[in-house]
């Protein structure tokens, strides 16, 4: 069992670093835009919504990645129980751990990341707020996995990694 668990952590912590980079690139490129303006969504060259797509195409894998592949995978490895398990209930379990900082963190981004899934088009106020949202809250997103990914790497041998 722990076998497969390992491998998954291990492809959940490879996919995350590589969604952080591309985010970290496309935020780079997309700094001097914000804070974004509604009016200003329509004067978007087609680079710029290109760099804000990718933004907001990795976060939205990341956070699946994470919520999916990650935290279960260190649910498991730590529980020593890979029966189904709520996600809320991962959630929690890890907040104790001190492995997930803070489960409303988390629901906040879900629920921005929700927001996303939803083109509003005929609201470019929404739109340009939750992506105001998401530049400006960033690091705290970032630290979710920051804070997962450090306890895994301090952790290795405890999870049954040699």
């Amino acid at each position: 069992m722990n076998g497969t668990w390992k491998m998954r952590l291990d492809s959940a912590l490879a996919e995350c670093d590589i969604h952080l980079r591309r985010i970290a690139r496309s935020r780079e490129l997309l700094k001097g835009l914000f804070p974004l303006h509604a009016a200003a969504l329509a004067g978007l060259t087609d680079e710029q919504i290109e760099h804000l797509d990718q933004l907001l195409y990795r976060f939205m894998k990341l956070q699946d990645a994470m919520g999916t592949r990650l935290y279960p995978s260190i649910y498991v490895l730590v529980q020593s129980d890979d029966s189904p398990t709520p996600f809320l209930d991962i959630l929690s379990r890890l907040e104790k751990f001190g492995i997930v900082g803070d489960v409303s963190v988390w629901q906040f981004f879900r629920n921005l990341r929700n927001n996303f899934t939803h083109d509003y088009p005929e609201n470019p106020e929404i739109s340009a707020a939750s992506l105001n949202t998401l530049f400006d809250r960033w690091m705290e997103f970032e630290g979710l996995y920051a804070k997962a990914r450090d306890y895994v790497m301090a952790n290795r041998a405890g999870l049954g990694f040699e």
